[in-house]
């Protein structure tokens, strides 16, 4: 099995806010940008472009639709309501039940 990428907070200077994470790629050829709550989100070639990346659009990419896959189902349109390191609140479609999602669920998660 193989373990978890090892990820670096980025915070926007100007305030502090954390607008996601960084981690060497998978395959040691680049950097990967992940989502607040640790979601791969995109590869990029250098560190500087990740990290540029994040925070031009880190907090903002949490306001669009994602898509949730279940394992036992077929994809849903999600909202993220609640973001923080490790787990989100969605909620899905229309639906206006909040859902906590953490752990293995998070790789379920990904940007429409």
């Amino acid at each position: 099995m193989t373990p978890p990428p090892v990820l670096e907070p980025v915070h926007r200077p100007e305030d502090g806010e954390l607008v996601g994470h960084l981690a060497v790629a998978d395959d040691d050829a680049g950097w990967t940008a992940h989502a607040v709550f640790g979601v791969p989100l995109r590869a990029f070639p250098t560190r500087e472009e990740a990290e540029s990346f994040l925070r031009a659009r880190g907090l903002a990419l949490l306001a669009d639709r994602w898509t949730y896959t279940p394992e036992d189902g077929e994809p849903r349109s999600a909202w993220l309501v609640e973001a923080r390191p490790g787990a989100v609140v969605v909620r899905f479609g229309y639906d206006p039940a909040s859902v906590p999602l953490e752990g293995a669920e998070l790789a379920r998660l990904t940007p429409a």
